[in-house]
């Protein structure tokens, strides 16, 4: 089984890569906070210094605050092993809220690739299924920045989170 892992330690987040979907892409699932419960993403936001977990599709993200991101990554690496070779169907129940996990998928998909070229968004507003956003850092202004909305931005969001039926640029 081969796991492609990025750590972005700036953000403290790890993402990995499984080698096939464990849900559906629309069914993007966030744990937040304390979890009760013994299933997989409960176990996983149960490892000390984890606070945040995302799976969308074959892409789960952690996201840590204390601890060391080695240990993270290893406790990380066996559950999903665990995970994977039990076999059971899983269920998947977010605790958050729409912004909490719009904010989740920037962090682990759309960020990343901002940061690279030292940009990043801000999450303005989520009403009535229209995300407004705001480039800062060197997206703001750059004249490419409506071609990473519209190739980044936008299609991470309509694929993980349909029920966005409109990403908009805060205006000025």
């Amino acid at each position: 089984m081969h796991i492609k892992i990025e750590n972005l330690a700036s953000k403290k987040i790890i993402n990995f890569y499984l080698p096939d979907a464990v849900i559906a892409d629309d069914e993007t699932t966030v744990l937040s906070g304390h979890a009760d419960g013994d299933d997989f993403l409960h176990n996983l936001l149960n490892i000390d210094g984890v606070t945040r977990v995302l799976l969308a599709g074959n892409i789960l993200s952690i996201q840590y605050e204390n601890g060391v991101a080695d240990d993270i990554r290893a406790l990380t690496l066996a559950e999903i092993d665990d995970f994977l070779t039990q076999g059971k169907a899983p269920k998947f129940v977010s605790n958050v809220t729409d912004m909490q996990k719009v904010e989740a998928l920037a962090d682990a998909l759309i960020r990343p690739t901002l940061n690279r070229d030292n940009g990043d968004i801000n999450i303005v507003s989520l009403q009535n299924g229209i995300l407004t956003l705001e480039f800062s850092g060197h997206c703001a202004g750059c004249p490419y920045a409506q071609n990473t909305l519209q190739n980044v931005i936008i299609k991470t969001i309509r694929r993980y989170m349909p029920q966005i039926t409109d990403v908009r640029l805060k205006e000025e």
